[in-house]
């Protein structure tokens, strides 16, 4: 499968990207390096990454997670999870939670000036990853405090709510961001592919007292999880939304989240219990409509 470069996100294809992308957001690499890394959030939809062969969209091995959502068409956007570690796949909790989603409904036709909102939930605490021609910036909040909405339908980052993590928080986090155009195993069509990883916490408390020092930015908990797609002049469209629940033996259950017709939504209500039944697709209209209100 052979991918035309592209200037979404000012990136270009090749190792040389990565780099990049690491020089952008200030931080190290996530794991010692490997010969032949499964992994790697360059923007390309590698077979061996995430299916079978290069044409079969399926997935490839039991811990990869994948979910579609009618964004654009009945199934126009497919999105991916597995955990890793130095980008392999794991048996048990990896370090590294990648993330790539499949935009069949976004052609190759006006892609520059494009941003995408990586928006999770960790515990507490909300973050917003924000990936545009600028580079990489990450946002947090409060889990309690609602998220505001800008007139494209997106995060208002510019909002007091938000605080930038420090230089701690990006080392611990090890955000990397890649996009391209080009065709997939689902989509035959030249369409916008983007992947996203970052670190998990993996160091476990062995007593509630003295928990040991954490080594990534992500718990394995149950979280809820969105990605969407805007620009300067565009609406912003959600293109995939979900609850995760990372498993010791390096399985991640993927719970899609869905608003009226069937779509993703931006956010999720703030109550914990409430946003597990999200999960199970239970409270999915309750939750737009309290979210209108």
């Amino acid at each position: 499968m052979k991918h035309s470069p592209t200037n979404v996100f000012s990136l270009r294809r090749g190792a040389v990207r990565g780099a990049f992308l690491l020089a952008l957001a200030g931080i190290g690499l996530a794991c010692a390096a490997q010969a032949a890394p499964t992994h790697v959030s360059d923007g390309l939809f590698g077979p061996a990454e995430w299916t079978v062969s290069a044409t079969n969209g399926a997935p490839a091995r039991p811990t990869v997670s994948s979910a579609s959502f009618n964004v654009g068409a009945p199934g126009g956007t497919r999105f991916y999870v597995e955990q890793s570690t130095a980008g392999a796949p794991v048996s048990t909790l990896g370090h590294t939670l990648n993330l790539m989603y499949d935009l069949g409904s976004f052609t190759s036709t006006g892609t520059a000036g494009l941003f995408m909102d990586v928006f999770f939930q960790n515990g507490s605490t909300d973050y917003v990853v924000h990936i545009s021609d600028s580079g990489i910036q990450s946002f947090e909040k409060s889990h309690d405090v609602r998220s505001p909405v800008d007139a494209a339908g997106g995060f208002d980052l510019s909002s007091p709510v938000w605080s930038a993590l420090d230089a701690g928080d990006l080392a611990l986090a090890k955000f990397h961001a890649g996009a391209s155009v080009g065709p997939s195993p689902n989509y035959a069509s030249p369409h916008l592919i983007f992947e996203f990883d970052l670190s998990v916490d993996t160091s476990g408390s062995a007593t509630p007292l003295a928990p040991p020092p954490a080594d990534g930015l992500y718990s394995r908990e149950s979280s809820f999880w969105s990605g969407s797609l805007g620009g300067v002049g565009r609406p912003t469209i959600v293109v995939g939304s979900a609850v995760f629940s990372l498993n010791g033996n390096g399985t991640t259950a993927v719970s899609p989240v869905l608003g009226p017709g069937g779509l993703p939504v931006l956010q999720a209500i703030p109550e914990p219990a409430t946003l597990l039944l999200l999960g199970a697709g239970l409270l999915g209209m309750v939750g737009v409509s309290r979210r209108r209100h």
